[in-house]
């Protein structure tokens, strides 16, 4: 009798610990910066009086929000989809690379075993409009200094590029452990119907990578949304906002202007986008239905 409930509440006593560390670590913090987004909120004030949802009112009025918005939608969108198309290219081509496969796939994880502020670091010399390498190379074109990180046109696709240097071997990583997970026989079947590499490509790789595309797009946009250091250590934002993100003005309301209450908002707000996307993606890959299968 004793070893069978021993048997049913052991799972709970190992599992206890973690659970513990995860509510002080993780539920504690959401639940108090949800207190304190209907506060007005600064540490320089002894008095910190509620204010209902003046904050979120105060956010969807605020012209900075909206553009902080559009400017994390387009690092977002761009950044994602072109690490996508660029992992799974380069995937593909290691699975097909016999000798050196393990060389190369070393070499191109590089990126990513940097820590985000030596990224952005790295690249804000590479790019600075006085000694950079990059301008080196533009002169010797003959076309010129350029002024990567302070020209408002350039300085936002600086960034992006940065992002999908770092980041691509990421996305490469997921999808090349997904093919290697395919069958041959699939393929055996398509080579014997006749289908070339294309519809091979079309019909029996996609297909059958369809979840770990999702997984490994899911994790980059989460991600990508939390993008702070590279912009920290490259443009602050700048210049004239063009490259001030939701995180970006999180850090500019609560810990520049010390509006913690005005920054707590847009941390839920942002939270609210990303657990929206979650949803949508998760519901899109069956998993509410799936159970244990993945």
């Amino acid at each position: 009798m004793r070893n069978l409930k021993l048997q049913r509440t052991g799972p709970y006593l190992v599992m206890a610990p973690g659970m513990i560390l995860l509510l002080l670590f993780a539920l504690y913090p959401f639940i108090f910066l949800l207190k304190i987004s209907f506060q007005e909120y600064s540490p320089i004030q002894i008095e910190k009086p509620y204010v209902g949802f003046d904050n979120y009112t105060q956010l969807f009025q605020d012209s900075g929000f909206w553009n902080a918005l559009k400017v994390t939608a387009i690092f977002v969108i761009s950044t994602v989809t072109i690490e996508f198309a660029l992992g799974l290219g380069l995937a593909i081509v290691l699975n097909r690379l016999g000798i050196g496969q393990k060389i190369m796939q070393s070499i191109i994880l590089i990126p990513i075993a940097m820590a985000p502020t030596v990224v952005g670091l790295l690249f804000r010399f590479m790019l600075n409009d006085q000694y950079g390498v990059l301008n080196y190379f533009t002169e010797t074109l003959g076309i010129g200094r350029i002024a990567w990180l302070s020209d408002p046109q350039l300085a936002l696709p600086a960034l992006i590029v940065t992002d999908i240097w770092q980041w691509t071997p990421f996305m490469m990583i997921i999808l090349l452990a997904g093919i290697k997970g395919i069958p041959d026989e699939p393929y055996e079947a398509a080579r014997i119907d006749g289908a070339s590499s294309w519809q091979s490509f079309r019909y029996v790789t996609i297909p059958q990578l369809s979840k770990i595309i999702y997984i490994a797009v899911l994790l980059r946009t989460i991600d990508s949304f939390r993008a702070y250091d590279t912009i920290y250590m490259m443009t602050k934002g700048g210049p004239i906002n063009v490259t001030s993100t939701l995180s970006w003005i999180v850090y500019d309301k609560g810990f520049k202007f010390l509006e913690f209450g005005y920054g707590a908002a847009i941390c839920i707000v942002l939270l609210i986008i990303v657990v929206t996307l979650l949803t949508l993606v998760m519901k899109k890959m069956d998993l509410f239905d799936m159970g244990g299968k993945l």
